[in-house]
């Protein structure tokens, strides 16, 4: 068994980097199992990042109407859709598309959104309400990679940067 817990974000614009502070925090849970990787891209590119895995966990944010807000989807619960060109393919487009050529990836997915504003400022930090979700985040990773069968360590508490 191989486990890749992958954290997306951007940094750059607050609340979206919290899928990168999540796998910052669950560092500790590495293993010869257990690998953790982040990205600030999509599409496609996250097969670099997914390729050689049996399972995956992905850390996203996601727009919403309640900032903090941790959404569950299992990788059922996502339909790949028709795109009119690779600019537009997501992660279940991507996988389909990998699976098609023979690629090894995840069979088994699981995505841990965090809702966010859909306003986003260049250089913001996190809001108040992600950041209290981060701890919650990061014990729901570990709580579904236990579940898969992977021995995975509880994280330590996760570094809760300063909020606007």
């Amino acid at each position: 068994m191989a486990l890749v817990i992958l954290g997306l974000g951007n940094d750059l614009l607050g609340d979206d980097g919290i899928g990168l502070l999540a796998a910052d925090a669950l560092r500790g849970c590495e293993g010869p199992e257990v690998a953790v990787r982040t990205s600030v891209q999509s599409g496609l590119y996250l097969l670099e990042h997914l390729q050689g895995f049996e399972d995956a966990i992905v850390v996203d944010s996601v727009a919403g109407d309640h900032p903090g807000t941790i959404r569950e989807l299992r990788g059922a619960d996502l339909a790949e859709m028709s795109v009119p060109s690779a600019h537009y393919v997501g992660l279940p487009e991507a996988l389909g598309l990998a699976r098609a050529s023979g690629l090894s990836v995840p069979h088994r997915l699981r995505i841990f959104g965090v809702e966010i504003d859909i306003a986003q400022r260049i250089g913001s930090p996190p809001g108040s309400e992600v950041v209290a979700a981060l701890p919650r985040l990061v014990a729901a990773v570990v709580t579904a990679a236990r579940e898969w069968g992977y021995a995975v360590p509880d994280a330590p508490a996760p570094e809760v940067p300063a909020h606007a």
